[in-house]
């Protein structure tokens, strides 16, 4: 392995060149994206956002083509976690690019990061039942075991929901709502 410098100032072996960062628009995937930006600063290292345009089967049931509003949808989620790529990575001064796959979110992913070569893969996770997971799958799970390269598994924070009103900050004072000038509500 060859020596590194760090953003932090040190010299150090780094074997992360590569990474592939899956998104979806998830809080997790956006918190993955954040912290892949990072890392990749830190390291130099050349970084691959990936979105899968996945059509469920039952989407292709009856005529076998998926129906408009399901596509534009896809189109919707696919412009959405683009200007968050753009966002959180563009913004980070790497090197970068913008990945577009079509079928199985974990077959899909698993594929670029053999083909080119990826150090690392990083993938949010929401959390879901046990049930959820084994009736629909889990592609965070399918990569941790079917992917070449080591997985980095986010996940967003914990919600912070209090169990009842009563242990909410400032419960029983008035909340009032300030926007800015010039923004309307719809």
């Amino acid at each position: 392995m060859d020596q590194r410098e760090t953003a932090y100032g040190g010299g150090g072996p780094s074997w992360i060149r590569r990474v592939v960062v899956a998104a979806d628009g998830s809080p997790a995937s956006n918190k993955g994206l954040e912290q892949v930006a990072d890392l990749a600063q830190r390291l130099g290292a050349h970084v691959e956002v990936v979105f899968v345009r996945h059509l469920p089967a039952t989407a292709l049931l009856g005529s076998g083509q998926a129906q408009p509003a399901m596509l534009a949808t896809l189109d919707e989620l696919e412009a959405e976690v683009r200007r968050a790529a753009i966002r959180l990575v563009g913004s980070a001064g790497v090197a970068w690019e913008f990945v577009v796959r079509v079928g199985s979110p974990g077959e899909e992913i698993v594929k670029l990061v053999e083909a080119n070569g990826a150090d690392l893969l990083v993938v949010g996770s929401n959390r879901h039942s046990s049930m959820h997971n084994l009736l629909l799958g889990s592609t965070a799970a399918y990569l941790a075991t079917h992917s070449p390269a080591p997985v980095l598994v986010m996940r967003s924070k914990v919600s912070s929901i209090p169990a009842s009103p009563r242990e909410a900050p400032g419960a029983g004072q008035q909340v009032s709502e300030a926007l800015p000038v010039g923004v309307k509500r719809s």
